[in-house]
C-alpha cells in the first residue's frame, strides 16, 4: 500500500531507523550488530532499540568506529530471533534514515533470511532531503547535528543516531514548509539496491 504524502507542517506516522554493522556490505556477509528505531505514530513516540548478535566475532575496526564489543553482544538474540519484532514494529509507517539503501539494505535482507516476508518499505532519507534542498557544508549526519546544534548522545550508536537524525528532521521539515513545499513523497525501497555507505 502506498502511503500518504508526509505532511512538512506535522509530520506523522514515520519511524526513525538506525542500524550499526559488523561490516559495510550486507552481500559481502557483513550484519547487523544493532538496531534501534523510534516510531512517531498520532502524536506519540515509541521507541524500540536491541542489540543484536551477529554470530561471529566483530572486526575490532568496526567496534572502534560505534563502541559495539563482542562481549556485549555474545548474549544479545540473533537478528532471526527479533525480525517478527522489527516487522510489526515498522507495520507500514514511512521509515526515515540518514542514506537509507544502506540501513535498509542490511534491514530487508536479513528479514528475509530470517524466513519472514519482507515488508514493503517507503523511506525519506535526511541525507537526500539535506543535500537537495540544503547547503550544509558537510551532510554526514554528525556535522549536520553540530551545524544546528542537535545534541548526539553518543556518536554511531543506535538509538542517538535515531534520536539525532529526529531533531534534524524537525529542522528539515520545519524548513521546508517555510520555503513552500508542504509534502514530502516517500521513496519506496526496491530491495535489488547496492548502495554502500
Amino acid at each position: 500500500m502506498i502511503p500518504s504524502p508526509i505532511q512538512t507542517n506535522h509530520p506523522d506516522n514515520l519511524v526513525f531507523l538506525d542500524v550499526e554493522t559488523t561490516g559495510l556490505s550486507v552481500d559481502h556477509g557483513a550484519r547487523v550488530c544493532e538496531i534501534a528505531m523510534l516510531k512517531v505514530e498520532n502524536g506519540v513516540s515509541t521507541e524500540y532499540s536491541s542489540l543484536v548478535n551477529p554470530g561471529y566475532p566483530i572486526l575490532p575496526k568496526y567496534s572502534q568506529i560505534h563502541g559495539i564489543t563482542n562481549a556485549m553482544v555474545k548474549d544479545a538474540p540473533r537478528f532471526e530471533d527479533i525480525a517478527k519484532d522489527i516487522v510489526d514494529f515498522i507495520d507500514g509507517n514511512v521509515l526515515v534514515c540518514h542514506n537509507a539503501p544502506f540501513d535498509l539494505g542490511f534491514i530487508s535482507k536479513q528479514i528475509m533470511d530470517s524466513g519472514i516476508a519482507s515488508p514493503e518499505m517507503y523511506y525519506l532519507d535526511t541525507l537526500i532531503i539535506s543535500r537537495q534542498y540544503f547547503s550544509f557544508q558537510s551532510n554526514k549526519l554528525g556535522d549536520i547535528a553540530r551545524t544546528l546544534d542537535v545534541e548526539v548522545e553518543q556518536a554511531h550508536r543506535a538509538m542517538s543516531d535515531v534520536k539525532t537524525m529526529q531533531g534534524i528532521s524537525k529542522y528539515l521539515f520545519d524548513n521546508l514548509y517555510r520555503k513552500g513545499i508542504d509534502t514530502l513523497e516517500p521513496t519506496y525501497f526496491a530491495q535489488s539496491l547496492n548502495i554502500k555507505k
